[in-house]
């Protein structure tokens, strides 16, 4: 990865702030992050996924689940949160990950791992055959991590039961009240698979 200039979004949150510093690790692209609420209540930090693990016989739970896809600016981004909607056809209901508990004045540490290559990647849209992705250039990739704040209208937050350190969280318009956090880092050494068919790309 590039370790020059560091590009940032113009629409950064208030209060809440991302830092991240990717690097290669083998045949992984590594992202140790840092979300940080500097305000004056609690946030939720989209976290995990639980995934059923069928050689176990139960819920295993995720913290390297992402939405990747090719955004307008040449960037693969790299999603922490929830995964835009099939366009062409019904699902029951969005994947809402868990989210860590973030007090105000906190900071929260992950280190998120993501395969090489990067592919686009969405849990309603099942891997393609490598043949049926075009491989393309990219200028680099940008995390996104998404939160809700406790102050959202109609907020609710209950332990998981899958993973108690974690919460299930709901408002009364979720989808309209998540936020995102941004870091970005320019890179001509990456390339994506990316899909052919009417996958998602919300931007």
């Amino acid at each position: 990865m590039a370790q020059g200039s560091v590009l940032t979004s113009p629409a950064q949150p208030a209060n809440v702030s991302l830092t991240c510093r990717p690097d290669r690790s083998g045949n992984k692209l590594v992202f140790p992050y840092t979300v940080t609420n500097q305000g004056s209540a609690d946030v939720y930090v989209m976290d995990a996924v639980p995934v059923p693990d069928p050689a176990a016989r139960r819920v295993v739970i995720d913290h390297h689940a992402t939405v990747i896809w090719l955004g307008g600016d040449g960037f693969a981004h790299v999603l922490k949160g929830i995964a835009p909607l099939p366009p062409d056809r019904d699902v029951l209901g969005s994947v809402i990950p868990l989210a860590a508990k973030l007090e105000r004045g906190g900071t929260l540490q992950r280190v998120l791992e993501v395969p090489l290559p990067l592919a686009e990647t969405n849990p309603y849209y099942p891997d393609l055959p490598v043949r049926e992705y075009d491989l393309t250039d990219i200028q680099g990739v940008t995390l996104i991590v998404e939160f809700l704040r406790s102050t959202a209208e109609g907020f609710g937050a209950e332990p998981a039961a899958d993973a108690p350190e974690l919460f299930r969280v709901w408002s009364k318009d979720m989808l309209g009240q998540i936020e995102r956090a941004f870091c970005g880092f320019p890179s001509r050494q990456l390339q994506l698979l990316k899909r052919r068919d009417n996958f998602p790309r919300p931007d």
